[in-house]
């Protein structure tokens, strides 16, 4: 039987040859190189490249070697590209790079607080891409992946400085998506017809696997984790003190109160835990006890058999053990203290 040889790779500057070089020195040379070509040269090969990143960032995301030969500048440049060059961006496949790069970023910041301090370089300007991305200015799916990436960034101290020189900006558009990006995704997406659906966006959600039904479920998926992370970055601000009577406005936090987040991704606070976090505070206190339904809805929970129960329990304690404003919390609360007193949860956590 004849055996053909499979065709050999011509170009010098390949990634995936690269990945098989056995000389580490070559190796990481080679590699660094190529994560410095990539943002200036143009290659249908790009977006395997990228997607190939992608997939090693989701499964070694502490491992230093990519972020150390100047991974997150190449990022950072892909995502200023996408923007500032829309033939460019909608040239074959390059609709997905933006994705793509902010999901890399944000796996590799993840857990290590070193990676995420090279990440905020001033010379990587990984906080500005991002920035750019959480304004919108490609679409809600792009904007979810740079939400998590900025999380991830806001949750370490190293790299907290660098998001907190954008505080207003990131506050303000967290609380904006917080507030409306349910709606519109269900308006851009999960509301239109599946020949209307943007063609990228639906791969993005199913990986090619499942029709428009899998497709609904990962975009509400995926509208949720946006609304999530959005509360995880104004949780990241309230719990260092910063932001507070921004974040206390009463008409967000009538909205706050509802928005449940944390079921899907684990590591959001939900509009419950920003309240507690926020009642931490002696100005959030007194803010929240000023806004009725807040008090009422923290009531409810308290005395339910919802996930929630327990955080809203702590942040009654909070609020009535602050001489400054229990009086405003006990002529809200009226019936719901007897339950509280008998509550044996809060019997303890009161002895505490």
């Amino acid at each position: 039987m004849l055996k053909f040889d499979e065709p050999q790779c011509t170009n010098p500057s390949c990634f995936f040859c690269s990945m098989k070089e056995t000389n580490p020195f070559r190796r990481r040379s080679k590699l660094a190189a190529i994560f410095k070509e990539i943002p200036r040269t143009e290659s249908k090969d790009h977006v395997l490249v990228l997607s190939g990143l992608w997939n090693i960032a989701m499964s070694e995301p502490d491992d230093p070697e990519f972020p150390s030969l100047g991974l997150f500048e190449c990022m950072s440049k892909l995502i200023h590209k996408s923007i500032k060059n829309t033939a460019w961006l909608l040239k074959d496949q390059n609709i997905f790079i933006p994705y793509y790069a902010a999901h890399i970023i944000g796996s590799y910041v993840m857990n290590k607080e070193d990676l995420a301090a090279i990440a905020v370089d001033s010379k990587v300007f990984v906080v500005p891409a991002l920035l750019e991305l959480l304004r919108g200015k490609i679409s809600w799916v792009e904007q979810r992946a740079a939400a998590r990436a900025l999380g991830h960034l806001a949750s370490h101290e190293k790299s907290f400085e660098a998001i907190s020189l954008f505080e207003d900006e990131i506050v303000k558009l967290s609380m904006e998506i917080a507030t409306n990006c349910l709606e519109r995704v269900y308006k851009s997406f999960l509301g239109v017809e599946d020949r209307e659906r943007l063609k990228y966006q639906s791969d993005l959600l199913t990986r090619g696997l499942g029709g428009f039904e899998t497709e609904n479920q990962k975009a509400e998926e995926w509208g949720i984790q946006l609304q999530c992370w959005s509360l995880f970055l104004l949780n990241s601000f309230a719990s260092r003190g910063k932001s507070i009577d921004r974040i206390c406005e009463g008409g967000f936090l009538k909205k706050v109160i509802e928005m449940w987040g944390g079921l899907v991704n684990r590591k959001s606070p939900g509009g419950v835990g920003l309240i507690k976090t926020l009642c931490k505070t002696e100005l959030g206190r007194k803010r929240v006890s000023e806004v009725r339904e807040v008090i009422e809805r923290l009531c409810d929970l308290s005395r339910s058999s919802d996930d929630w129960k327990e955080t809203a329990l702590d942040t009654l304690l909070l609020l009535l053990k602050d001489s400054n404003v229990r009086y405003r919390v006990i002529d809200v609360l009226g019936h719901c203290l007897v339950d509280l007193a008998e509550d044996k949860v809060v019997g303890d956590r009161v002895a505490q």
